[in-house]
């Protein structure tokens, strides 16, 4: 049987076929979102082509087996799946290249698996070795792959696979180790098959490289964590810090109040033995009024704060709720139910969250009455945070999210450029800006899983 570039071609299409899907599950369940399968339809037939037509014209110069020709094809593969994942899933150049290298090394061993059933190398030329490749290419992937992505989600992996993406400094060494493992595999396979090649693969190789690889992220993910634990510990003992200290301050309001309440009093009661209806129901107002000024604001905060069911969430709230203080800057904050849930990482929702509370009370801190308010709501179906505070001159909402903008000078706007990221790294957020009634507000709307915006911005 002679191959023609049209048979080479075709006998290829089934095999892209199924790494496209099984590169689909993978990313899937390493980003723990729900792909764009509309997209990804449509963006099928130009990653066979991509792949295939350099595959074809490789394999009838008879350069498969050749190590160069390896690495050039195995990259290709990872070029035009990160060329889709950017479309598909939404994310960042540098996420969608790590993450389809390491998806394309996975599916590199789980076609080397079959390399245990094998006693020989294949001739495509017989009609039942072909039919054997093809069925182990096809078909034989896919039940690794199965129990992959089922231990990528039952073991959670795909936290930590999202904290090292968001990583600014070490994330970007670690992608680069990510897109190099396919280099790594090849090159470990062709020196172990230096004196016998099997079909160019060797299966032994490849899960012990995959174990070691598994094991060495597992360490410095396991590092993370305890770092992560430590910080929460530290975030913890500060939060009971400020909160004895908001506390303190309340009983020493409460004092204050007490000692000009019997004071008040004294009057009061002279004033009701004379029969002075008026005065007696000025002076109620009046210690209405200053009890909510001294004491009844900070207790509503307090109570506010205790609806935070999200530790670092908390601890952020409070560290602003006491840095406004300082500055004299009121600051309102309402969460009228429980929030427990953040939708994404709650790292990310800190950064989001502490980015828009800052702008805020720079923005407040110009005015002589500015105030800031902050709402946090979760319902059952959308996680809606917002950020209110006066301004007087029109913010160009349109020109904010520009890189390097900033009302505050050249080179200051970085804060917002970092919002941004953040909204379009993950499908399921949204920001919502506009200015009405002398306020400028931002919003953050974000859907609880299953629900998609796809990281969009609004201006109004």
């Amino acid at each position: 049987m002679e191959f023609t570039f049209i048979s080479a071609f075709l006998m290829n299409v089934p095999i892209l076929l199924a790494s496209y899907l099984v590169n689909l599950a993978l990313t899937g369940a390493l980003l723990y979102r729900k792909p764009d399968l509309q997209r990804a339809a449509v963006l099928l037939i130009p990653y066979i082509l991509f792949v295939a037509i350099p595959a074809t014209w490789l394999f009838l110069q008879d350069l498969v087996g050749y190590f160069g020709a390896f690495i050039l094809e195995t990259y290709l593969e990872v070029t035009g799946w990160a060329m889709a994942m950017k479309h598909i899933y939404r994310v960042r150049w540098g996420s969608a290249f790590a993450t389809a290298a390491l998806t394309v090394f996975l599916y590199g061993t789980f076609q080397e698996l079959t390399g245990f059933f094998l006693t020989g190398n294949y001739d495509l030329t017989v009609p039942g070795d072909l039919a054997a490749y093809m069925t182990g290419e096809c078909i034989g992937v896919l039940i690794p792959a199965v129990f992959v992505v089922w231990f990528i989600i039952r073991s959670r992996l795909f936290e930590e696979y999202a904290g090292f993406l968001s990583e600014d400094s070490g994330g970007k060494t670690g992608k680069i180790l990510l897109f190099l493992i396919p280099a790594a595999r090849n090159l470990a396979v062709e020196i172990s098959n230096e004196h016998m090649v099997l079909n160019n693969s060797n299966p032994m190789v490849s899960i012990l490289l995959l174990l070691l690889i598994y094991g060495v992220f597992n360490y410095m993910f396991r590092c993370k964590m305890q770092d992560r634990k430590l910080e929460e510990q530290k975030l913890n003992l500060s939060q009971q810090k400020l909160y004895i200290q908001n506390l303190e301050s309340v009983q020493k309001e409460v004092r204050l109040f007490r000692h000009d309440f019997k004071n008040m009093m004294a009057g009061a009661s002279l004033q009701a033995r004379d029969g002075n209806l008026t005065a007696v129901q000025e002076f109620i107002s009046e210690v209405t009024g200053d009890f909510e000024r001294q004491v009844g604001r900070q207790i509503f905060q307090i109570s506010q704060i205790g609806n935070i069911g999200l530790t670092e969430l908390k601890g952020l709230l409070i560290l602003k709720m006491t840095e406004l203080q300082k500055k004299e800057i009121p600051f309102r904050l309402e969460v009228p139910f429980p929030f427990e849930h953040p939708g994404i990482p709650e790292r990310e929702l800190c950064r989001a969250a502490g980015i828009l509370l800052d702008n805020a009370a720079e923005a407040a801190g110009l005015l002589e009455d500015g105030e800031v308010t902050a709402v946090f709501e979760e319902g059952e179906e959308v996680i809606r945070i917002m950020i209110r505070n006066p301004v007087i001159e029109e913010v160009p909402v349109s020109r904010i999210w520009k890189d390097g903008y900033s009302t505050k000078g050249e080179g200051r706007g970085t804060g917002l450029t970092s919002f941004q990221r953040i909204v379009e790294r993950y499908e399921n957020v949204a920001s919502l800006t506009r200015q009405e009634d002398g306020y400028f507000i931002q919003e953050l709307k974000i859907m609880k899983r299953g629900g998609k915006t796809y990281g969009s911005h609004l201006s109004l």
